[in-house]
């Protein structure tokens, strides 16, 4: 006959209530990342940035009959000093100014500046208007220079009252063009339907809807400005944010 040690209550239950405490007392840690966007060279290595900048603007301008710019680096001081601050307004400066964000890479946000070409209506042109404000002041033929500047502001979603943005999100593009283009009254003798015939001019390269009959692509919601600035000022198009490790589609902007 084998004997077996006789076990008190306490030695079965003890080990029992350990085991339940110590579970108990486990907790779970949830560690959050903040995302931030992918980092292309063409935003952080700034001859990489400079190079896109000035290929993609000059490809446009090329198309429309107009001089190649030239890099100016006190335009590109001053939209350093404005992308800085991340603000989504224009700068209100004595230059022509061109504003994007939430674009994958530098060449996206000019390519929307041009873009808005498909809507130009170069045989009847109206003057400045918020479709197509980035576009006459890109390929603006009395422009001669720009300078440009980019920052990463990150994700706040930072929303005023009405619930426009107040902060750039993501990469803000910044762009200072000299002399300013598509002013309003910018030529007394011409009148601006002449002044934006001489300074926006259709290109066989290039085709819009009141050169073929056919429009695609569109821009809405803007003011355009007046006297020194000279600004475009659109909001339009599609675009990408990063949150945590999925990519969701938001609206690029454009100021």
């Amino acid at each position: 006959m084998t004997l077996y040690p006789r076990l008190s209550v306490a030695t079965i239950i003890l080990p029992i209530l350990l085991s339940a405490i110590a579970l108990a007392e486990q907790t779970t840690v949830v560690i959050t990342v903040t995302p931030t966007a992918p980092h292309p060279p063409s935003y952080t290595s700034e001859q990489t940035f400079q190079d896109i900048i000035l290929s993609a603007s000059n490809t446009y301008r090329q198309a429309h009959n107009a001089t190649h710019l030239l890099w100016n680096e006190t335009l590109t001081k001053y939209a350093q000093n404005w992308a800085d601050g991340c603000k989504w307004q224009h700068s209100h400066g004595p230059y022509g100014e061109n504003l994007a964000f939430g674009y994958p890479n530098a060449s996206a946000a000019v390519s929307a500046w041009g873009d808005e070409g498909l809507e130009y209506n170069f045989q009847e042109p109206t003057g400045f208007t918020e479709q197509t404000g980035h576009f006459t002041q890109l390929v603006w033929r009395a422009t001669t220079e720009v300078g440009c500047a980019a920052v990463d502001c990150g994700y706040d979603d930072a929303k005023n009252g009405s619930g426009s943005y107040e902060q750039a999100q993501g990469w803000y593009v910044v762009c200072e063009y000299a002399p300013p283009g598509n002013v309003m009254g910018g030529d007394k003798v011409l009148g601006d339907k002449e002044f934006f015939k001489l300074n926006v001019q259709a290109s066989s390269t290039y085709s819009g809807p009141y050169e073929t009959g056919s429009a695609t692509g569109s821009a809405t919601t803007a003011t355009a400005s007046s006297g020194g600035g000279a600004a475009a000022a659109a909001v339009g198009g599609m675009g990408t944010r990063w949150a945590g490790l999925t990519m969701v589609f938001i609206g690029w902007m454009l100021l």
